[in-house]
């Protein structure tokens, strides 16, 4: 029979792929060889037809674990008599699109087998890896990905490596970081002046100091952690202290599923995720056993706590060490991002020890460069999971994982569409950064980027789209961004255009969010949108957040059918991070003078007079996120805010899912929807003494049902069933359960982003889609 020349293509370098491929043809006696290309993987076989049959049948039922085949291409070749079947160099070829780069994956159990057996040659290796985990994006600098080409290049292989490295039985065939104690990476443990501490074993060490009450900056894989004793509450308090980071809640690093559940409640469907090969941060409802003092530590105001398990060699090993003089282990750690506020996680030492000597006890290091730094990724469960069939993740097992931050675990692979797109890039908004780039039927989304609002997360932001556009030879035809004119991305993308002698293409906030939705889930016919946030830049330059929109199947327009009763900024943007102030003047402005003083005292007589004149006012702002602002200032719950959406979550706090007597919103024949009856509402309530519970459950509640009764008009109105829901406001679990349960009971489809951010991290997605469209 004809040879035969198969292209896979898709997440297939350094995940095993060629190994596989080996394993299977010789088994099956066909000869030829397996090599990585540009465009991805390439295999020619000699054989029978049965035996080519049987191989091209494993390879689509039972490819290795990490990988992810988006495209396999047979045809006839020329047979050259190969006698036998060969793993051959990677060749560079020409260049093409085709190829994807692994994320980075955790720990899987027969490394951490290895790590923890005192008889393994690699019992207590901090950098233990193998093709099915181990680091991949944050150590590549050159595709293909072979180890010359990553940050191991520098560590040449012992002869018991080598051995495994050429073993095409061995999962350790052309794994590209393989390394053991005798030729690889090394601990290192530093105190806070940057002097080595000399101890014969670094990981002991910084289980003790852990253990008395220090904090300690851990080198992990896409950068520096901020780790201390989660159950200490007044070490917790001292970490705040010091990262000045007065109330957002703080990561959670448990040993494995058993100690999360001490802190967490935790179902079937979040252990998988937990223990998924990308190791998300998990948002899970408290333990209510967990004691009020340890929870306001970690997460205060807050609904729930974000944990993640231990995913790389280094955390496991913190784990299993006992502490010195005891046969205890470390409990649950506090496991930050090492950053100066809202600036991008910090990946190399100088930059540590330049920016928060004054936070960390001490620095256990390594040897081994992270060349792309990434956080890690944050996610949730689905309560109720919905039939999605035209879901891009069909054939992804992502156990009904809704991602808040994408990044570690998930980037940077790309997203298939059956759409094809020019080149294109889109460069987000301000708040969540992140970019992303198409080419024919792929779609890459940055990680996780940052506040795009200081100069480095702007430089982190250029080498990381430098990076992607290198790698995935993506030269774009049009640049697209927000329609705020002051935001740095907008700016950028400004000059980039004019740079680059290409088209810039403004899109509008709240319509890029819908259009996002409609992107994952293979939307095709028009859709009622509902976009809720805290702000967005309307088309007059007005301040939107809870926008009732039409979007053609096309996504390329959109039409406002109905918006949230316009309220006032008193005080401008600065009124955000003052609820009360915010609270008084909308007070003040919906049931006057007397009511604000009664209610505020001079607080809210200051922001009637002002209200009054006008000045340092803005008005007419329809923005759900700010609603959520006025009820927490209204309820006395946050004063200041240190953090973005710190009033929304701390009223999300005490919401139950069921109550009676919800709140009442009125929806005006203009299809404006008034929050007068529900403040009107708490205010009566707050002066029969309620408590808060009862009010916010009622709020959630009322807004919920609201909000599903408006879709329900515009859906009537317009002959569509189709719901599309999108925007920060939908990180509330709460809101988005009873929404969904009200609208599904109406007889509509209710779509939420799940592998692309609600939030304003998955804009960009939204941004090429209308691009796209206009082009």
């Amino acid at each position: 029979m004809p040879a035969r020349r198969i292209q896979i293509r898709g997440t297939v370098q350094g995940v095993g792929f060629r190994p596989f491929v080996y394993r299977q043809a010789t088994k099956r006696n066909l000869t030829g060889f397996v090599l990585n290309d540009l465009g991805g993987v390439t295999v020619h076989l000699e054989g029978t037809l049965e035996a080519v049959e049987g191989f091209l049948e494993a390879l689509k039922e039972s490819p290795p674990p990490a990988a992810r085949i988006t495209g396999i291409e047979v045809r006839e070749a020329e047979e050259h008599g190969y006698t036998d079947f060969k793993i051959t160099e990677s060749k560079v070829g020409e260049a093409s699109q085709s190829l994807e780069v692994s994320a980075d994956l955790a720990t899987c159990q027969e490394c951490r087998r290895e790590i923890l057996d005192p008889r393994d040659r690699r019992y207590g290796y901090a950098f233990t890896n193998c093709t099915d985990c181990g680091p991949r994006y944050t150590i590549i600098s050159e595709l293909p990905y072979d180890r010359p080409k990553t940050t191991m290049a520098t560590f040449r292989m012992c002869p018991d490596c080598t051995s495994e490295y050429e073993d095409p039985l061995d999962r350790r065939f052309h794994a590209q970081p393989n390394a053991c104690p005798a030729c690889g990476p090394e601990l290192v443990l530093f105190d806070a002046r940057g002097r080595a501490v000399r101890c014969p074993d670094p990981v002991k060490e910084t289980v003790n100091l852990l253990a008395s009450g220090k904090i300690v900056a851990v080198k992990g894989l896409g950068g520096y952690h901020l780790m201390c004793d989660a159950l200490s509450p007044e070490t917790v308090a001292e970490l705040r202290r010091r990262k000045r980071r007065p109330h957002k809640a703080l990561a959670l690093m448990c040993r494995d599923v058993e100690q999360a559940r001490v802190l967490a409640e935790v179902s079937s469907h979040e252990e998988s995720a937990l223990r998924s090969p990308a190791a998300p941060i998990l948002l899970l409802r408290w333990n209510p056993q967990v004691s009020r003092k340890v929870r306001d530590a970690i997460a205060p105001l807050n609904p729930g706590v974000g944990i993640m398990l231990a995913y790389t060699p280094v955390h496991h090993l913190l784990f299993a060490t006992p502490v010195s003089g005891t046969a205890l282990s470390l409990g649950p750690l506090i496991a930050t991002s090492a950053n100066l506020g809202d600036e991008p996680i910090i990946s190399e030492e100088c930059e540590l020890f330049a920016k928060l000597a004054d936070v960390f006890d001490a620095v256990l290091a390594h040897n081994r460069p992270v060349r792309n730094r990434i956080d890690d990724s944050v996610g949730f469960i689905e309560p109720k999971r919905s039939e999605r069939p035209r879901t891009l993740k069909k054939k992804i097992k992502n156990h009904g994982l809704c991602i808040v931050r994408r990044a570690r675990g998930f980037a940077p692979a790309p997203f298939e569409t059956p759409l094809r797109f020019p080149s294109l890039l889109a460069v987000g908004a301000e708040m969540k950064g992140s970019f992303a780039l198409s080419d024919c039927n792929r779609v890459w989304l940055s990680p996780h980027i940052g506040e795009l609002t200081n100069r480095e997360t702007i430089g982190f932001f250029e080498t990381t789209l430098g990076t992607y556009l290198h790698w995935f030879r993506v030269k774009p035809e049009a640049v697209a961004c927000d329609m705020h004119p002051d935001y740095l991305s907008s700016r950028w993308a400004e000059r980039y255009a004019e740079e680059n002698d290409i088209p810039l293409i403004r899109v509008q906030h709240h319509h890029a969010h819908i259009a996002a939705v409609m992107f994952e889930h293979r939307i095709d016919e028009p859709v009622i949108g509902l976009s809720l946030d805290g702000t967005g830049y309307g088309p007059a330059g007005s301040i939107w957040g809870c926008e009732l929109l039409y979007v053609p199947g096309e996504g390329d327009s959109f039409e406002r059918l109905g918006r949230l009763r316009g309220i006032p900024l008193v005080g401008g943007e600065a009124a955000i991070l003052n609820p009360v102030r915010m609270a008084a003047g909308v007070i003040a402005d919906i049931f006057g003078k007397e009511k604000a003083t009664e209610i505020f005292g001079k607080e809210g007589e200051r922001a009637a007079r002002q209200l009054e004149s006008g000045i340092g006012v803005i008005k007419g702002v329809s923005s759900a996120g700010r609603l959520f602002d006025v009820v927490a200032g209204l309820l006395g719950l946050v004063r200041e805010i240190t953090f973005e959406a710190q009033a929304p979550i701390a009223l999300e706090s005490f919401a139950l899912d069921e109550i009676d007597r919800p709140y009442r919103f009125e929806i005006g024949s203009d299809m404006i929807l008034d929050p007068e009856p529900a403040l009107e509402a708490i205010l009566d309530e707050i002066k029969k003494g309620s408590d808060l519970t009862t009010m916010s459950s009622r709020f959630h509640i009322g807004f919920a049902q609201a909000l599903a009764s408006w879709v329900e008009l515009a859906a009537a109105k317009l002959g569509t069933r189709t719901v599309c829901c999108s925007g920060g406001v939908f990180a509330n679990r709460s809101l988005a359960r009873i929404l969904g349960e009200k609208v599904r009971e109406k007889n509509l489809t209710l779509y939420l982003p799940n592998l692309i951010p609600v939030s304003d991290g998955g804009l960009s997605i939204g941004q090429l889609l209308v691009a796209r469209s206009l082009m």
